[in-house]
């Protein structure tokens, strides 16, 4: 008897413990004026019909507290117009080419503006991958 209320209360603990404990989420990195996106993954020429792909890791900075919110709004839009600027860039690369970072950078930073309707978030790119 006193066997299966000890597994009873084990059992219970167990699903218990982890809500109690259980914290917000924790942020990738970056702070708060941070926004992480996804990576961004599009394709590329490659030789004997197989295709390549061109893998962009970036997010953006911004010091407005009003523009940070505009930007987790704006999210869906901003990477739709990521992909579209980097997919017409990758459709010129074959998979000996070098990726061109200022051309990137410059193409993403005028996306932003552009859906943001104004300046002042900053695109900082991660790790760019052409395979």
């Amino acid at each position: 008897m006193i066997r299966r209320q000890f597994l009873a209360l084990a059992a219970a603990t167990g699903l218990i413990a982890p809500v109690a404990f259980a914290s917000e989420p924790k942020k990738k990195g970056g702070g708060e004026n941070y926004t992480q996106f996804k990576t961004i993954n599009v394709f590329t020429e490659a030789s004997r019909r197989r295709h390549g792909t061109l893998s962009v890791d970036m997010g953006l900075y911004c010091e407005d507290a009003k523009l940070v919110e505009q930007i987790k709004l704006y999210q869906p839009r901003l990477q739709d117009a990521y992909v579209a600027r980097l997919q017409a860039y990758a459709g010129t690369l074959n998979s000996t080419a070098m990726v061109n970072t200022d051309f990137i950078a410059m193409q993403l930073q005028s996306a932003t503006d552009a859906i943001l309707g104004r300046k002042g978030a900053k695109v900082l790119l991660g790790t760019i991958l052409l395979n």
